[in-house]
């Protein structure tokens, strides 16, 4: 659509062929009786019908500096809201460490900090790094030390308020008076899993601030779809793409079978790699085996509605929490605080073997496995959660995949009159993001030709 609206700007006649019978392609938000169908299952969604009870299945937050994609929100005024990724009133859990209790991601981040920061100190007090320091290079960075790990005037770590207090810590502390006992930095780094999600929001595409969009991620989609839906032929499933002399063809079904040809200048192919691998082509034999090597991740997500037990016994507002069971992820809500219900994502499984085992589970299996192991975090969600819905990406008619996971390297280039886009040919696989840099790629390799450049 990005490339349709800026080619259609540029004088350019398009046509977009859509295999769905709306657009937007992995941008799924699911609502009451919505419905998902995989390619061996069909389910319904069964949450009741509010605003705020949406399920965003593929793309659900926004890096602030995805600053082409903002833009088109500013553009189509799409109300934009915080999406909290890092909330340190969230947990980490394992069900091998600290006798499988869930910890506050505050205590771990803090008592963390304050053990590296303990361990430094003594080395620059033993004079024991191998830089040489001046007398002022110790004190100043001592004295930094002490605020980033919350070290006493001995420059020992023994606890901080920055963890929370004794008396009931996962619901904010009432006993002001003494400190949580600090972890012992060899305990927190025993297992790669805490340290993995304490860096987690340190990357480049996950630091605060995030956003999402008031309402469902597919308010953007719905927004681009208006400016160019008189340049859609909805439920077109291409099954040709071909090279004529002039440009290009292109074959595609609609519902009933019946097949229409479209011949064009140029073709933009933004088929995901995994459907495009069994539509017939003439493409280049270079083209064709890096199509058909290319892989994708096994995303799974899996929602439930559920009252929000987690803000009232928990005083967790959004964000997310990480176990290391196949589930991954627990995500909450990042709207409407403190109302009776809320969809909470049981389940978010990047890729992998979890992604691949729960990819092969019938939905209702799902459903059952992700209760039971989200019920070791919050055992609330075994009888509480409720009208759980799935979607494992690569069982998804026209899309097989969540993103793209290879580095492409001929698909940046066209073949003929054939051009590629999509997240997976982006320097962002699996952001919108990156989807309109590499429409923007497209178009300029377009207008590079006619212009003879």
């Amino acid at each position: 659509m990005t490339a349709a609206l800026e080619m259609t700007r540029l004088g350019y006649a398009c046509t977009l062929l859509e295999a769905r019978g709306s657009a937007g392609g992995r941008v799924l938000t699911l609502r009451a009786g919505d419905v998902v169908n995989e390619v061996d299952s069909s389910q319904s969604c069964q949450f009741d019908f509010d605003e705020d009870l949406y399920f965003n299945a593929g793309p659900s937050r926004i890096a602030q500096h995805h600053e082409s994609l903002l833009g088109y929100c500013r553009e189509f005024g799409v109300k934009l809201e915080a999406f909290t990724n890092d909330n340190r009133g969230a947990w980490l859990h394992s069900p091998g460490a600290f006798d499988g209790q869930p910890q506050v991601a505050r205590r771990l981040l803090a008592d963390t900090r304050g053990g590296i920061a303990e361990l430094l100190s003594t080395a620059i007090n033993q004079d024991a790094l191998d830089q040489a320091l001046t007398e002022a290079d110790k004190a100043n960075i001592l004295a930094m030390l002490r605020q980033f790990g919350d070290l006493d005037i001995n420059n020992s770590y023994s606890g901080t308020p920055r963890a929370g207090f004794p008396g009931q810590e996962n619901v904010g502390g009432r006993q002001r008076g003494e400190l949580l006992p600090a972890r012992r930095l060899q305990d927190l780094v025993t297992e790669f899993f805490w340290e993995l999600r304490l860096s987690f929001s340190q990357g480049f595409d996950q630091q605060p601030v995030m956003l999402q969009p008031a309402g469902g991620m597919d308010r953007i989609a719905r927004a681009f779809e208006s400016r160019v839906v008189d340049d859609i032929v909805f439920e077109a499933e291409v099954t040709e793409v071909r090279k004529t002399a002039d440009g290009t063809r292109v074959i595609y079904e609609d519902r009933s079978g019946t097949s229409s040809t479209l011949e064009a200048d140029y073709c933009i192919v933004t088929i995901p790699a995994p459907v495009l691998a069994g539509i017939a082509n003439d493409f280049s034999a270079a083209h064709q085996a890096e199509i058909a090597g290319f892989q994708y991740s096994s995303a799974v997500r899996v929602a439930f509605q559920a009252p929000r037990f987690w803000e009232r016994e928990h005083n967790i507002y959004g964000g997310i929490t990480w176990t290391d069971q196949d589930i991954t992820q627990i995500w909450y809500p990042n709207h409407g605080f403190q109302r009776e219900t809320g969809i909470l994502v049981g389940a978010y499984i990047f890729d992998g073997a979890a992604g691949n085992r729960f990819t092969d589970m019938p939905p209702a299996t799902r459903i059952d496995t992700t209760t039971a192991q989200a019920s070791n975090v919050h055992p609330q969600i075994r009888d509480q959660a409720s009208n759980g819905i799935s979607v494992a990406w690569k069982k998804m008619p026209f899309q097989r995949g969540g993103w793209g996971m290879s580095n492409p390297s001929v698909l940046l280039t066209a073949d003929d009159s054939i051009v590629f886009a999509g997240e997976h040919l982006s320097i962002l696989p699996g952001w919108q993001e990156g989807a309109i840099l590499s429409a923007y790629s497209a178009i300029d390799q377009i207008v590079d030709r006619d212009r003879g450049a």
